[in-house]
């Protein structure tokens, strides 16, 4: 079994920043066509010598995909239906790379993400609830929540509120942190952690 350096109060699960990219807005209808899982550090930066999970996944009903998905994550359908592995054969291997993380019994993924109340939607529609249970712990990390916090407790003292947006895009330029390949998976996910730890630094 592996313990990971990681905050302490982590108590030995593993900080991961996740992104997905989608077909649309529906997760019952529409599917993942991409996915990131950053393993994070103490420092909340990419894990040295721990491999993210990056892969495009092909699509099951391409027909379904919403225009305006499209034009935000830019992914060639032909691409996908070429060559992206299945749903299933991904959902295989994101389990045998959770597997091979090798964490100690009982010990799952942290989710840091931006808006985890939509990825986790689109996750469990896709591991299905128990084994989305097993693999995720349920003390989400989430940038634009945290955003909203900061937000409360400045009009809670009646002071300026510090962030007008709180989507990833507003909140990178607030930060001066450059997301190279914005709506790409891994480049959000990266993006995300960033930001979740330039949040931190505020206060």
């Amino acid at each position: 079994m592996q313990t990971y350096p990681g905050l302490l109060h982590l108590n030995g699960n593993l900080l991961v920043s996740v992104d997905l990219e989608t077909t649309g807005r529906r997760p019952s209808y529409h599917e993942i066509i991409q996915i990131a899982c950053v393993p994070l550090g103490p420092d909340l930066k990419p894990a040295p010598r721990l491999m993210p999970f990056y892969t495009e996944i092909k699509p099951n009903f391409p027909e379904r995909a919403e225009q305006q998905a499209q034009f935000k994550h830019n992914i060639p359908m032909e691409q996908l239906l070429l060559h992206a592995p299945s749903q299933d054969k991904v959902k295989d291997l994101f389990v045998e790379w959770f597997e091979r993380l090798d964490l100690p019994f009982k010990k799952s993924l942290v989710p840091m993400a931006h808006n985890w109340a939509f990825e986790s939607s689109w996750l469990k529609e896709w591991l299905g609830i128990t084994l989305f249970d097993d693999i995720w712990y349920s003390h989400a990390r989430d940038g634009m929540l945290l955003a909203i916090a900061i937000n409360d407790k400045a009009a809670f003292r009646g002071e300026t509120i510090p962030f007008n947006r709180v989507g990833l895009a507003s909140l990178c330029n607030k930060f001066n942190i450059v997301n190279a390949n914005a709506h790409d998976a891994l480049s959000d996910a990266l993006a995300e952690a960033e930001v979740y730890r330039a949040l931190l630094q505020l206060y």
